[in-house]
């Protein structure tokens, strides 16, 4: 084994918080000689990764060529000769146990909250969970609510750790616009336009106070595209939907608050980006926002449009009330979520699990 070089299993470079996440953690990593292995074609953010990054396609056109794709990432891993393995997602997660001998370090990070993103979708995903784990493995998970879900789920009693996610030092040097509102509330929300995410509830909201000068711009692509433009025109919504934003940094530099009405996250990555840019965030009240943001936030209920339209009025109303959490949030964040402290962790972990093998 190369005590320098990880081989790294992910789904796809399609851009996503797993996908940053890995290509954030490489680049903190310099020291190493990183392989991206990943199995199907949506690449729209291989180009991001560092060119010192070897990235790797094994196609994998579904469950008729798991075993051709286990024999291929086997071959792989015998001949890169790693000193861990580490997964993230799913399908990278149960290849890699089943093509990763037991000799090298396997770590899994669990993105998700997998009651709900594969278990309840799919019975055979919580056996394959059961069947292919074992003790000697690791798990990740990025928040205690994923891995407290997972556990209640999957009984494993090997090691597992909670790393939460984080943002490079760039996210944190930020200039506040505070004060140039001019009596109007720009809102934004990020985040693909996915069921989980929970539009249709903005939409409610944005309905009850649509005489109000609050407008809200959404920033995402998806499956619900369509349905929320009809819903948005039939309403005479103020709000707008933006495409996928280039660069989210400045992009959050322009707005007065941050929305999100997830039902569920792993972690909530948009969140932190917005309390690192000093922006205010209203924000779906599920255990692992409160876990992420140390309850420094305005919250709202998912089950009553007209209180959380109340809160955003109040709130809209009352500069003071608006500012309230700002800096309390972000100095929470710029320490538990940098780049500093997910490097000790990571390397902590990784010495760990590796210390037999070195």
């Amino acid at each position: 084994m190369t005590p320098s070089k990880i081989i790294h299993i992910i789904d796809s470079l399609k851009k996503g918080g797993a996908e940053i996440l890995l290509k954030n953690t490489i680049d903190l990593l310099p020291e190493y000689d990183h392989l991206v292995i990943y199995f199907q074609k949506d690449n729209d953010f291989h180009t991001q990764f560092n060119t010192s990054c070897r990235l790797k396609y094994l196609e994998h056109q579904g469950w008729g060529q798991i075993f051709r794709t286990i024999r291929a990432l086997r071959r792989t891993i015998k001949n890169e000769k790693p000193f861990i393995v580490h997964s993230h997602l799913f399908l990278s997660s149960l290849l890699g146990r089943l093509a990763t001998p037991k000799n090298i370090s396997l770590v899994n990070t669990l993105h998700s909250v997998y009651s709900v993103d594969a278990f309840k979708k799919n019975k055979k995903s919580l056996w394959a969970e059961r069947r292919t784990l074992k003790r000697h493995h690791t798990l990740i998970a990025v928040s205690k609510f994923v891995l407290d879900d997972y556990l209640s789920f999957v009984p494993f009693k090997g090691k597992r750790f909670v790393l939460h996610n984080f943002l490079p030092d760039i996210f944190f040097e930020c200039k506040n616009n505070r004060g140039v509102r001019n009596g109007n509330l720009k809102c934004i929300a990020i985040g693909n336009l996915k069921e989980a995410k929970n539009y249709n509830y903005l939409l409610k909201i944005f309905d009850l106070i649509k005489d109000m000068p609050i407008s809200l711009d959404i920033y995402g692509d998806g499956n619900l595209k369509g349905e929320l433009c009809k819903t948005i025109e039939d309403k005479k919504l103020n709000i707008r939907l933006r495409g996928i934003a280039d660069n989210i940094k400045s992009t959050l530099g322009g707005y007065d608050l941050f929305i999100q009405a997830s039902e569920h996250e792993g972690f909530g990555l948009s969140v932190i980006e917005a309390i690192a840019s000093k922006l205010p965030v209203f924000i779906s009240d599920i255990p692992v926002f409160r876990e992420i943001t140390d309850s420094h936030a305005h919250f709202f209920p998912l089950n009553d449009a007209r209180e959380t339209a109340a809160i955003l009025e109040n709130i809209s109303l009352k500069e003071s009330l608006l500012y309230k959490h700002i800096e309390n949030s972000y100095e929470y964040s710029r320490k538990k979520f940098s780049q500093e402290t997910y490097k000790k962790k990571i390397l902590d972990i990784y010495s760990n699990i590796t210390l037999s093998q070195i």
